[in-house]
């Protein structure tokens, strides 16, 4: 899988250098490697510091289906005015692709989403707010510290479906002191990541499909 996101950034031609947090026994010879560590944070953190650019492209490395058309076309919507932008599919845009994909969604006043797995930061906005953020995740596993976090206004209108992506954003704002966006993203496969054996199937058929494809281009 990490060949493949690897293969999608080298071929948009516009991700340079490759950073690669994992272990060094890949057989990958034209990449920056990081050291890993069992936070996902302190990854992120990890291949920040390996790179002295100050806006990052960052991507999962369990998103096989990701090409390098569809890196392009987020990098082609990244505002660099915003130190996060985040890419949000629609749920109708990810089961008219991928029907029998399960993701998690978020219902919202714009409509119901899922997350990406690609990111475009600011690499001193992230670094600058890793306390706070990583205190925030700390709290995902407690109810009640969480809703003191997101303000429990703010909760209830995204209980009852009345939070915007344009509120979200705001809220991000308060709490790490960051711009951040919200980009609805027309391409589900950077949100089908690889977490569960039934998601390996659908990655595989996929892809398999797409060979079959490639080979009958004349």
């Amino acid at each position: 899988m990490v060949e493949y996101v690897v293969d999608a950034l080298r071929q948009s031609g516009r991700i340079s250098p490759i950073v690669v947090v994992g272990p060094r026994h890949l057989a990958l010879h034209d990449v920056i490697w990081a050291d890993l560590h069992a936070d996902m944070l302190e990854n992120v953190i990890s291949g920040l510091n390996a790179v002295e650019q100050s806006r990052v492209f960052i991507a999962t490395a369990d998103i096989p289906l990701l090409t390098a058309s569809i890196v392009n076309a987020f990098l082609d919507q990244a505002d660099p005015r915003y130190d996060v932008l985040y890419p949000v599919i629609e749920r109708s845009v990810v089961e008219a692709k991928f029907p029998k994909a399960h993701r998690t969604y978020v219902r919202l006043k714009d409509g119901t989403y899922t997350g990406g797995n690609v990111l475009m930061v600011r690499k001193e906005a992230v670094i600058r707010t890793q306390w706070t953020a990583r205190e925030l995740l700390s709290h995902r596993k407690s109810p009640m510290r969480l809703a003191s976090d997101i303000g429990i206004m703010t909760l209830i209108r995204w209980l009852v479906g009345k939070l915007s992506l344009e509120d979200a954003e705001h809220r991000m704002k308060r709490l790490l002191g960051i711009e951040g966006k919200a980009l609805p993203f027309p391409y589900p496969e950077v949100g089908v990541d690889v977490d569960k054996p039934e998601d390996w199937a659908l990655a595989n058929k996929s892809l398999s499909q797409t060979d079959q494809t490639s080979s009958l281009v004349p």
